[in-house]
């Protein structure tokens, strides 16, 4: 589990520099760690984003809840950018596009992550017998 966690972490910092360098209005000042700390922060926040959604009257629709969640995260993108200054954003527009571009860029590159850690554990080969 740790490995993983730390896996998705570092997905998620390279997923903040490629909405970062794609996005004209979205930068990132500082180095790795500032990639990190974004990252770790919107990794918080997408952990707690189904408790508030939760809370409000659900949609009828899927699509409906998707945009209710890219809202909430593009607002807290925002709010992130406004108050910390690791990253900058140029707008709310800029924010709703950095956290469209941020949730596919994040899809792509855990797969792929998820596929590479699959095949390591596969030519690692079987787990050794526990000794009694």
């Amino acid at each position: 589990m740790g490995v993983s966690l730390l896996a998705r972490w570092v997905v998620l910092a390279g997923a903040v520099e490629l909405t970062a360098w794609v996005l004209p209005g979205v930068a990132v000042t500082g180095g790795v760690v500032s990639h990190l700390v974004v990252a770790l922060f919107i990794g918080l926040c997408n952990v707690l984003v189904p408790f508030v959604t939760g809370r409000l009257p659900q949609p009828a629709s899927v699509v409906l809840l998707a945009l209710l969640t890219l809202a909430v995260n593009a607002a807290l993108i925002w709010a992130f950018a406004t108050v910390t200054g690791l990253m900058t954003v140029s707008g709310p527009v800029s924010a709703a596009l950095a956290a469209l571009l941020l949730s596919v860029f994040t899809a792509v590159l855990s797969l792929v992550a998820d596929r590479l850690l699959a095949a390591r554990a596969d030519r690692a080969g079987p787990a050794p017998a526990a000794r009694a």
